[in-house]
């Protein structure tokens, strides 16, 4: 049975409850009787999807009740400015899927879709998982190209990306626009390309250089080099010839005797120094930026 079947039997039962009693304050309890129903049935269709980052969900915050968030940024408007795991609903996807809001850095409100912090998931994967997303949303994970297009069409989008490395010592990179896929009819036929300007930061830009490139994993070669940068640098990315970035590199813990294949950032720790924590996330660009 569909969702709006399912919720549109569910709102005749209780509209014919409120003609027969016919009385003000059970229409008002049937009206609250239908969002809650609605809110199941949008809770079970979530869920499911959430299964595909992580084998065992945390329940997520709700927004208030009637409300479609598009994402993190209308879940911190709301008032509702707990770092976690909520439910938002793209405006090109209304079934809606699970994110984890970071409502605490620069203002609050990032949607994240990309973090490493102890090596626990392996992200030298393959094509369909990084269309569709893999990991755990409160750990490492990848939300999946699929979904960071759905967000990013939605408007213009900020992109800030948190560095950690193992001696404690923090960096950042902003870009003040980002996007992906945004001029695609099919983007995944077109790779998933990345737009990206307008970078500020402590960092240091690595990332810039990628602008305009399609996504490559180690079963999909779509960057500019004679082999797949995907497989020669253990991860992948929006590769050119290969990279000054690699966060979805291997875990390798800080200084490597190999060369550009850990979780690098080399405008900050150069080609050899594996990163210990990344988290890149985006936010709807607000008239005040």
């Amino acid at each position: 049975m569909c969702l709006c079947q399912a919720l549109g039997r569910t709102g005749r039962h209780w509209w014919e409850l409120g003609e027969r009693r016919e009385s003000k304050a059970s229409l008002q309890a049937a009206a609250e009787r239908r969002e809650r129903a609605k809110q199941h049935q949008a809770a079970s269709k979530v869920g499911s999807l959430e299964e595909i980052l992580s084998p065992h969900p945390t329940p997520p915050r709700w927004h208030p009740a009637g409300s479609r968030p598009r994402d993190c940024f209308d879940i911190y408007m709301s008032g509702q400015q707990e770092d976690g795991i909520y439910s938002i609903f793209p405006t090109h996807y209304p079934d809606g899927f699970q994110v984890y809001c970071d409502m605490s850095t620069d203002g609050g409100g990032w949607t994240v879709f990309q973090r490493r912090e102890d090596g626990s998931v392996n992200f030298f994967r393959g094509w369909e998982a990084y269309r569709d997303g893999f990991g755990k949303l409160t750990g490492e994970h990848w939300l999946g190209l699929k979904r960071i297009h759905l967000l990013t069409v939605q408007g213009s989008y900020e992109l800030r990306i948190d560095l950690e490395d193992f001696d404690n010592g923090t960096a950042f990179a902003h870009y003040g626009s980002f996007g992906v896929g945004l001029f695609s009819v099919d983007p995944e036929e077109d790779g998933y390309p990345i737009s990206i300007a307008d970078y500020s930061g402590t960092a240091g830009d690595s990332f810039l250089k990628h602008n305009g490139m399609k996504f490559t994993t180690k079963d999909l070669d779509n960057d500019h080099s004679e082999n797949n940068c995907a497989s020669f640098y253990h991860g992948a990315w929006w590769y050119r010839n290969c990279h000054t970035s690699n966060l979805n590199g291997q875990y390798l813990r800080g200084h490597h005797s190999s060369y550009a294949d850990g979780i690098e950032w080399s405008s900050w720790t150069g080609w050899q120094y594996s990163l210990k924590f990344t988290e890149m996330k985006i936010r709807p660009i607000r008239e005040e930026n």
